[in-house]
């Protein structure tokens, strides 16, 4: 409900738009916000936002349709079918649903007035299908929720991150005439300098981490990869390799647990039993190994670190691109000589003479 643009930064697969979804929901239900816009990397996404939001008014054997019946019931009645006229104490109750928009049903008390519900919006939008001037009826937004706006393409160029973050500031920020528009974005870093690292450094935004590994285990903390875990996935790599099962290693795993599990603290104890994970601590450490600690460091701990690569220059390579000259000789007729020498992980390496 703060005016001040939030954003909270959560790994990948935590449920952060599920949890951005239930958090709406209740600002529309209890009518604390009366317009929420669906923001999304593509219209795609935000469509999945507005239908995932759908299923839940519309589903009459929910506990939400327990607690909120003022808001479900139309839904349920009309059973997909929005051309069905419902009324309730003579007045139209008004519902609609289509890839873009859902409304929630108009109805008023025994006094005639509204009920905070009545009226409610929801819509959705792409970051590329245009949100300014938005309004339906005589109603602005006053939620935002920009659910995972960047991709691994946006998030590697800085001018299009640019651009992203002049949409957020110009027509995100200002699509609510009067009344401040709270904003609420959803995010997990890709990569250094991209739309969470500029985001972050804005005044203007407060903004939340969750990392999945709060505390890291002491073996790894004091061993690196060479302790208990070091010695696990030793196991693990040639189960792999042998194409057979895992028991060894989880073997292993469940006779040092306390050891290897020491001095670790997690933001989510999730892990699937399917995937042959007694822990979640267990289900981290295989994602991480089988990810890269680069990747598992921006996806899951928040710290995307900044991309390096080390070139390997034998002198075979420097002599192809010397030339025929004598070496420090000046051919005969020139009286200065230019050298410039370019480092890239493209071409390795570039010498240019010019004399």
């Amino acid at each position: 409900t703060s005016a001040r643009p939030y954003n909270i930064e959560l790994p990948r697969g935590s449920g952060k738009t599920t949890a951005a979804e239930a958090m709406c929901l209740y600002l529309l239900s209890y009518g604390l916000r009366k317009f929420l816009v669906v923001i999304s990397n593509n219209q795609r996404a935000a469509g999945n936002i507005l239908n995932d939001l759908y299923h839940v008014v519309s589903d009459g054997s929910s506990t939400y349709c327990v607690d909120f019946p003022e808001v479900c019931l139309p839904f349920v009645i009309a059973n997909g079918s929005f051309r069905r006229r419902q009324t309730i104490r003579g007045k139209l109750v008004e519902i609609s649903k289509n890839a873009t928009n859902l409304q929630f049903p108009c109805i008023l008390d025994e006094d005639g007035n509204p009920l905070p519900t009545s009226g409610s919006v929801i819509t959705c939008r792409g970051m590329t299908a245009g949100v300014r001037g938005l309004k339906i009826g005589s109603l602005r937004p006053d939620l935002a929720i920009l659910d995972d706006l960047q991709d691994s393409e946006i998030a590697r160029s800085g001018e299009q991150v640019d651009k992203v973050l002049d949409f957020i500031r110009k027509d995100v920020i200002n699509l609510s005439s009067g009344k401040k528009l709270a904003v609420l974005m959803t995010s997990t870093p890709i990569c250094a300098d991209d739309l969470c690292a500029k985001i972050e450094s804005i005044p203007d935004f407060r903004t939340t981490k969750f990392r999945a590994v709060i505390k890291w285990p002491r073996d790894i903390i004091k061993n690196g990869d060479n302790g208990l875990w070091g010695q696990y996935f030793q196991l693990y790599d040639a189960e792999n390799m042998s194409n057979g099962s895992h028991s060894g290693s989880l073997d292993f795993y469940r006779a040092h647990r306390e050891e290897m599990d020491a001095g670790a603290e997690l933001f989510a104890t999730r892990y699937n039993e399917a995937d042959g994970h007694i822990s979640a601590l267990q289900a981290l450490m295989e994602k991480r190994h089988l990810i890269g600690k680069v990747a598992f460091a921006s996806e899951m701990q928040m710290s995307p670190q900044r991309e390096s690569f080390a070139l390997d220059i034998t002198p075979a390579d420097v002599a192809k691109v010397i030339g025929f000259y004598p070496r420090a000789t000046v051919p005969d007729g020139y009286r200065l000589t230019v050298a410039a020498l370019d480092l890239n992980v493209s071409h390795a390496v570039t010498l240019v003479v010019k004399c």
